[in-house]
């Protein structure tokens, strides 16, 4: 007889590298005789575009109603001029009897199931199932009042263990028993990717076009990339920015942004790629710049840095030198000089750059290097990892 497991995430819509995760975890949870439900109530195609996305075999999940009510609230930062985050996730508002009858509810269908697997928004639910699993991948600062804190600390007596995307994420988990605190890094499937014997000059970037949280800063890549050209009459390098969008094109007015900047300049943008697409421009490039996190300063947002960084490794893997912001969880992955560089300002990344590009022969070994590092984060690590946490 299957195990029954559940898995919830507030931004599935996204597809990005957090959803991957929780699929992920979804996709070996059938590999391991589970029977696999989805709370979600949106777009009942997403198991079937994230299959395409991500390249995982999810046949067997369904999707069920979603029983914990999360709505997400949009911003638009081009238009409100809004620095912060541009999508928040809130509950609605409810009287105090129709909460009990949610709870109740949440009871009934949460007891179940064997699994629980809940990416948290930032805040902790109640959970029932006999085992739950707490993933959190966003270093959020709790605010909290003595009330609170008294519940979230009942609220964590049902949870068998809290899972952490890195180091830098598990550091602010002050609330929390460190007993409970597991570090597992985002699986990446090495075996996938591969570097072209033959690449091109590609500075390639892979990140959503949107400003939610930890925003990838394509405007800072673009100014980047102009100082290059500037600077070189004779460059003949081409930027690609690449990563999903969520709305269409035509109404992602981030994106419009980014296309307006540049305008009269080599650079490519491919939207909504499929995993094919993802791994031949992966296979064709250079260099990875990656900027989120720019600008930030992680021990008072540190949810607006990159938490991770699953596609550095994947580029790592297809033999691209990583070029990432020295804030977060990047500098868990990339270690300067040996298997990549950190920057922290537009002209420290422009002068390690240029350096690169002058040295051919620099480029070819720590790609090499890159491509070696990068199997700590293989898809076999993280499942063992994973099942001996289950099986705990």
């Amino acid at each position: 007889m299957s195990l029954k497991a559940a898995i919830y995430d507030p931004y599935l819509d996204t597809l990005g590298g957090g959803e991957r995760y929780c699929l992920t975890v979804g996709e070996i949870l059938l590999n391991h005789n589970y029977q696999v439900d989805l709370f979600w109530s949106g777009n009942q195609e997403i198991v079937s575009l994230a299959e395409k996305r991500f390249n995982l075999k999810l046949e067997g999940i369904k999707c069920v109603p979603d029983i914990f009510g999360l709505t997400h609230q949009k911003i638009d930062l081009i238009e409100e001029n809004i620095t912060d985050s541009l999508q928040s996730r809130s509950k609605k508002h409810i009287n105090l009897f129709q909460r009990i009858k949610n709870y109740i509810h949440k009871f009934k269908v949460l007891s179940e199931y064997d699994l629980v697997f809940y990416l948290s928004d930032g805040s902790i639910p109640f959970l029932f199932s006999k085992k739950n699993f707490l993933h959190i991948q966003v270093p959020f600062i709790l605010k909290q009042n003595i009330g609170e804190k008294i519940i979230n600390l009942i609220k964590v007596k049902f949870v068998r263990q809290v899972i952490c995307n890195s180091q830098f994420t598990s550091r602010f988990l002050t609330d929390f028993p460190k007993g409970k605190i597991n570090v597992l890094y985002p699986p990446v499937d090495v075996e996938k990717f591969s570097s072209s014997e033959k690449k091109e000059n590609y500075i390639l970037s892979v990140g959503r076009f949107d400003n939610i949280l930890n925003a990838k800063k394509q405007d800072v890549l673009i100014e980047a990339f102009k100082k290059l050209c500037q600077n070189n009459s004779t460059f003949d390098w081409k930027l690609i920015l690449m990563g999903g969008s969520r709305d269409l094109p035509q109404d992602n007015h981030y994106l419009q942004h980014l296309q307006h900047l540049a305008k009269g300049f080599p650079i490519e943008f491919i939207v909504n790629p499929d995993f094919d697409k993802l791994k031949h421009i992966y296979s064709q490039s250079k260099i990875y710049w990656h900027a989120a996190g720019f600008g930030v300063d992680e021990f008072i947002h540190p949810e607006q840095t990159e938490h991770f960084g699953m596609t550095v490794v994947e580029a790592m893997d297809s033999g691209l030198v990583p070029m990432v912001v020295a804030k977060g969880g990047l500098s868990e992955i990339v270690t300067e000089s040996e298997n990549g560089f950190l920057w922290q300002t537009i002209d420290e990344l422009v002068a390690k750059t240029q350096l690169l590009l002058g040295t051919p022969n620099d480029l070819k070994k720590i790609a090499l290097q890159a491509q070696e590092s990068s199997q700590v984060f293989s898809k076999q690590v993280f499942e063992t990892k994973l099942l001996d946490l289950i099986n705990k």
